[in-house]
């Protein structure tokens, strides 16, 4: 090289010599000595020689054939995939057992359980005695005439001769590939190739020997035939024509050992001070080499398959690897390019600290590490450096810190605070400099690497380049039927790698996947498996050659079948490859105009599409505009198939939230005039629901439609999915208070309509499911409902009353001026007409709220009579919605303190009754927590006294314990395995927390009521005594019913508690668990809150605090329907910064016209709101809380909160 100085070359060239040639000269004067004979666990290579010459070889991972490559290299020479060529010597495994258990699993006929266990169980011993029986023979001599195995390094399966199959070329031959399990196909006898060696002899070596399978006895053959997929390749079969095989010595048994760095080795380079990989990646069309960084909290956790390195330790036979030594030579090849790590001059001429340091004294270039393609550069040398004491001879261990010297510039390697991408505002790469001067920072560590990471890296790199190869030939309609399979089942076992399932045979669009592997996710990302998953997607539709292969209205074609099962399952790969991945999903969603152009065409696009968009609120906002929303409508319109109104109902929402903005989009689209054809409209006639659907003439009766669907008639029941889909879909319209839906709906599906539907136990439970949500969202969680605060910490002191009971208690609690409002919320639009209009609504829509609140109660005083309440998996969809519905009424208001405890014992009797598979038993209880469990089952009526006196602490300890078990056990019931059970439990925790406070709300009251009596009345001496008794009486005496929720002295809730302790589930273990606790610190929890109690006496902060309520109030009306009356004007408008006026004038505002599609706007919703803000000006662009601001909380100060609510200082765009 050109950099070098003369010297430091000539010292270089003596080093190398001294290493390589003295080594071999010394091996021609001492060849007998140097001979070592070949041993079990040795890894080693088979170089063909006669008409074909070669390497035995595969052809990656994805591909189970052997073959012999000539012009791949030679033993001079050998190949640059040298990994392919590597086999470990193992002594013969026994397979009787495991051959006996593969035969039953097969037979499907076979029913008996027991056999196969005591067969699976067999096989496993037998695995096991064979991994024993190896460890035991490592080591020995292997002699001519003895029976070994031969396991391939790189894909870890056994070499096997299959005697039933013809070899694909030579029909006369057998054929030869790779396994994964084995069997008697894999042993071979290793016999003599020249007649100077026999039968007990021992095997040398570099000897040339014949391999002769044991249940076959033809040798393994290398073919003069080529592969017809892989021309240059030979076939490498089993025929009765010796072919002459030279045993290569690469690793010998001793030295394959885990805890020291051997030639083949895969590692990591972390530099230790940097915290940063080496890593070597494509960077403007141009492969360099840096140190990446990473945003993560622990550097070491960023690993990446662009920094994996294979450790070559020179020697002087090119075949061999051998053990590295602190006096060895080594190279490191980048696994995934192939490409080696080598140093050359930096021509980059940017002034920076760092250049001067590497550059030294003297003329000398500054140099950086760059990639190689070829590992004879005398430039690719490296030499390792210890930090500690060790060196010379010794071996290195595999974990330890060194520093990299380049042998030929006799430099070091040093990190640089040069970045590569100069562009970004965060740089990733980082330049590697090498320079003279030697410090200790710049040190390594030496990370290994899995051997499964390895060979997943493998079949990734060899996949991308079979998919970009098939992409290129179906582009030109090339592609053969073989290839065709050879494709298919790549794609097969892609999908089965991404999602970590085992391939058994089942189909590959039916695997879940629910857990699918990120670091495999990472590696197709990186190794462009993605990327020639679209290439393979656009390729037969491509007309870059001319006509393309395919077009996509053709794919529904007979012809086209093997096609479209191409695409399916390159969409399922999709699919798994962006699940619960960030990165994946936005690298997917670039491609997201070209997927969608595929929608529709049964190739499960949009399948894919609804994935990648499913709970990805980002992606939703940036992608989901009105073309894809028409798109989706015209899909429904050709196919009328409900999943496609499922897909419009999965794009409202992300993580159980509404997307406003995508809701809008939707609402507008789906309910234009022009689709009324793909709605069916419901009416109400004669107290029967009827449905209008679209080009079928004449109405259906719901019921008959329902009767006529179970009855086995296809049409009725698509027509019924098809109606569910679209009450899905209306629901999610609505969410979250979304009234562009709610205001043209809500007529339609009346209260009393969807009322009657819920309660009509002729319908199917899924059906009344839909109404219930339609009630949710479209009746209940709308206006005038607003929740209800539990806990008041703020109170006025004029209000507090002489005397309060249970009765009273909620009626006080709605009319007080310091509590939420609940159904009592103040009217956003000040026109008389709307007023009195809306109260009228809001009188008749609390009447049939009221009534849903009966149903309610009704089902589940049913449900809670049923022993086995959650035995039937479809209704427990409709009791989780009900449950869902009872939440929120207890939410909103419509429930009394009488009311929510009868509520509180039904629950609870529900789960008492209804969970028969308690997940462990009572003799797996530790000892107190089964002693508490026997005496709560046995004893329902046990006072609370008694409960008191029980050491709380211990009793919790032990449950932890009993949870503990239950999680390392790992077993899980029945209603585990439904997850829809732990969801209703989960709502059921939800809703006795808001007891819970509500209870604590009754007692703050109660207390302060016992102040006001006890401390306000001038003239009387307070006594301390009956205080505490009239204290006291909180939790016993004539309030225990407050304190007795179960009726049961807490006995029945406690044991429920601890049932449902008991499941493998976190979210229900952790309620239950917070629950409990709060169940045994009732008093603390009652002192801590009546210490952060605030009252307001003066006027002026009763009535500021009165003004700031009614001014959030109304804030809150205005931001709630905003989309009824305010649009933004430009987007340019939109993104400036809006000034906030007291008047509420903002100019990035304007009102909705009568573009809107609903007639005449004097009659609207938006109509008046436009009449109102011509009047008073509208608010600012879609008016937010700056945070949840709570006027119920604790003051810090009433003039303050005045003061800022005149100018709306909370309040921000």
């Amino acid at each position: 090289p050109n950099f070098a100085e003369k010297s430091r070359m000539s010292c270089a060239f003596e080093r190398l010599a001294a290493t390589l040639f003295g080594e071999v000269w010394t091996c021609d004067m001492m060849s007998e000595r140097t001979q070592s004979l070949l041993h079990i666990g040795d890894v080693v290579s088979l170089y063909a020689e006669g008409n074909v010459n070669g390497y035995l070889s595969t052809l990656g991972l994805v591909d189970d054939r052997c073959v012999v490559v000539p012009d791949a290299g030679d033993l001079n020479n050998p190949p640059q995939k040298f990994r392919d060529c590597l086999f470990k010597l193992c002594p013969m495994h026994r397979y009787s057992a495991q051959k006996q258990f593969k035969k039953a699993a097969r037979n499907s006929s076979s029913k008996d359980i027991d056999l196969l266990n005591k067969l699976q169980h067999a096989a496993d011993m037998e695995k096991k005695q064979n991994r024993e029986e190896f460890k035991k023979l490592l080591g020995s001599p292997i002699t001519y005439g003895n029976v070994v195995q031969l396991l391939h390094i790189k894909s870890n399966k056994f070499l096997m001769v299959n005697k039933r199959l013809p070899a694909l070329l030579e029909k006369k031959a057998m054929r030869v590939s790779l396994e994964s399990a084995g069997d008697e196909g894999c042993w071979f006898y290793i016999l003599p190739y020249y007649k100077l060696r026999s039968a007990g002899d021992s095997v040398i070596v570099g000897d040339k020997v014949v391999l002769t399978p044991v249940n076959a006895q033809q040798p393994l053959h290398a073919s003069h035939h080529d592969l017809v997929d892989n021309p240059g390749s030979k076939e490498v079969n089993a025929v009765n024509c010796e072919t002459c095989w030279k045993v290569s010595l690469f690793l010998e048994f001793s030295e394959d050992q885990e805890a020291i760095l051997r030639g083949g080795d895969v590692v990591r380079l972390f530099h230790a001070e940097q915290e940063k990989f080496l890593t070597c990646d494509d960077y403007q069309k141009q492969s360099v080499v840096f140190l990446r960084a990473s945003g993560r909290a622990k550097p070491t956790d960023a690993t990446s398959s662009k920094a994996l390195w294979e450790v070559e330790v020179v020697q002087p036979d090119p075949c061999r690897g051998g053990a590295g030594r602190w006096n060895s030579l080594y190279r490191f090849k980048h696994l995934a390019t192939g490409q080696y790590l080598a140093a050359e001059v930096d021509n980059d001429d940017t002034d920076d600290l760092n250049r001067a340091k590497l550059k030294g004294s003297g003329k000398t270039p500054v140099l950086h590490l760059v990639s190689v393609t070829h590992g004879h550069d005398i430039a690719s040398i490296f030499e390792l450096d210890p930090t500690t004491i060790e060196g010379g001879d010794q071996l290195v261990p595999r974990n330890s810190y060194v520093r990299l010297r380049h042998l030929c510039t006799n430099t070091w390697v040093h990190s640089t605070s040069i970045p590569i991408d100069k562009h970004r505002d965060k740089p990733e790469k980082y330049k590697v400099g090498v320079a003279q001067l030697k410090e200790d920072k710049e040190a390594f560590a030496v990370v290994p690497v899995l051997p499964s990471e390895v060979r997943d890296l493998d079949f990734a790199n060899d996949a991308s380049k079979v998919l970009k190869e098939m992409a290129d030939k179906m582009e030109t309609g090339g592609i053969t039927l073989t290839e065709r399979k050879k494709l298919t089942h790549l794609l097969t076992e892609l999908i089965f790698f991404v999602s970590n399932e085992e391939n058994t045979g089942q189909d590959p669009l039916e695997v879940k996947g629910r857990l699918p592997d990120r670091d495999r996710q990472k590696l197709l990302r990186e190794q462009a498996v993605l990327h020639q998953v679209f290439h393979l997607l656009e390729a037969p539709f491509s007309s870059k050659h001319g006509q393309p292969v395919c077009r996509l209205e053709e794919l529904v074609l007979k012809k086209n079948a093997p096609l479209r099962y191409v695409c399916q399952l390159c969409y399922s790969l999709l699919r798994h490859s962006q699940t619960n991945y960030r990165k994946n999903q936005e690298d997917i969603a670039k491609k997201f105009p070209f997927m969608q152009q595929q929608i529709g065409h049964d190739i499960q696009a949009e399948d894919t599409i609804t994935a990648l968009l499913n709970n990805n609120k980002k992606l939703l906002e940036q992608y989901i505009k009105r073309k894809e929303i028409d798109t989706f409508i015209k899909l429904v319109r050709q196919n009328k198939q409900p999943r496609f109104l499922d897909y419009l109902s999965d794009l409202c929402v992300s993580n159980d939230q509404a997307i406003a903005d995508v809701q809008e989009l939707i609402c507008n689209a789906v309910l234009d005039p022009s689709n009324a054809d793909i709605l069916i409209r419901t009416q109400f006639e004669d107290d029967e629901v009827l449905l209008e659907v679209p080009g079928i003439p004449g109405r259906k009766v719901v019921k008959r439609l329902s009767q006529s669907s179970l009855q086995g008639h296809d049409h009725d029941y698509q027509l019924l999915q098809y109606y569910k889909s679209q009450l899905d879909l209306y629901a999610r319209m609505c969410l979250d208070r979304q009234y562009l839906g709610i205001t043209r709906l809500r007529d339609e599906l009346n209260v009393h309509l969807v009322l009657m539907c819920m309660g009509d136990e002729d319908l199917p439970c899924d059906l009344r499911a839909s109404f219930c949500r339609v009630m949710l969202h479209m009746h209940l969680n709308c206006d005038p409902q607003e929740t209800v605060q539990p806990v008041e910490l703020a109170r006025l002191w004029e209000n507090i009353p002489e005397s309060l009971t249970v009765v009273d208690y909620m009626a006080w609690k709605r009319d007080d001026g310091t509590h939420s409002r609940g159904r009592k919320k103040l009217k956003v639009v000040p026109d008389a007409d709307e007023s009195e209009s809306h109260r009228c609504r809001s009188v008749n829509s609390h009447a049939e709220l009221a009534r849903t609140k009966l149903f309610v109660d009704s089902y589940l005083s049913k449900l809670q009579e049923d022993l086995l309440a959650f035995a039937d998996r479809e209704r427990n969809k409709l009791t989780y919605e009900v449950v869902l519905l009872a939440k929120n009424l207890v939410y909103f208001g419509f429930y009394g303190f009488n009311d929510l405890l009868q509520l509180t014992r039904k629950l609870l009797n529900i789960l008492d009754f209804a969970d028969n598979e308690v997940p462990c038993t009572e003799d797996q209880l530790p000892n107190r927590a089964r002693a508490l469990w026997t005496k709560a089952s046995a004893s329902p009526l046990l006072t609370r006294e008694e409960w008191v006196e029980q050491d709380s602490r211990t009793m919790l300890s032990s449950v932890v314990q009993a949870v503990t078990n239950t999680f390392i056990r790992g077993e899980k019931s029945g209603m585990e395995r439904d997850g829809v059970v732990m969801e209703i439990k989960e709502k059921m925790i939800e809703i006795f927390q808001f007891i819970f406070d509500v209870q604590l709300d009754y007692r703050i009251s109660t207390l302060l009521v016992v102040f006001k009596q006890k401390f306000c009345q001038k003239g009387h001496e307070v006594d301390l005594n009956k205080l505490v008794c009239d204290v006291e009486t909180v939790f016993t005496g004539g309030n225990a019913e407050v304190a007795d929720l179960d009726g049961h002295g807490g006995c029945k809730f406690v044991r429920v508690l601890l049932s449902l302790c008991m499941h493998d589930h976190t979210t229900l273990l952790s309620g239950a668990l917070k629950l409990l606790f709060r169940h045994f610190r009732q008093r603390d929890d009652l002192v801590q809150s009546f210490r952060q109690v605030q009252l307001l006496v003066s006027k002026e902060d009763v009535e500021n605090y009165r003004q700031i309520r009614q001014d959030l109030d109304q804030l809150r009306g205005l931001v709630e329907k905003s989309e009824l009356w305010l649009v933004k004007s430009s987007p340019q408008e939109a993104r400036k910064p809006v000034e906030l006026e007291k008047t509420g004038r903002s100019p990035a505002v304007r009102r909705r016209g009568s573009a809107s599609g609903q007639g005449s706007e004097a009659g609207t919703v938006e109509g008046r709101a436009k009449r109102h803000s011509e009047d008073e000006g509208p608010p600012p662009l879609r008016l937010r809380l700056h945070s949840e601001v709570a006027a119920d909380g604790p003051l810090q100060s009433a003039r303050q909160l005045a003061k800022a609510a005149k100018n709306y200082a909370v309040i921000r765009d």
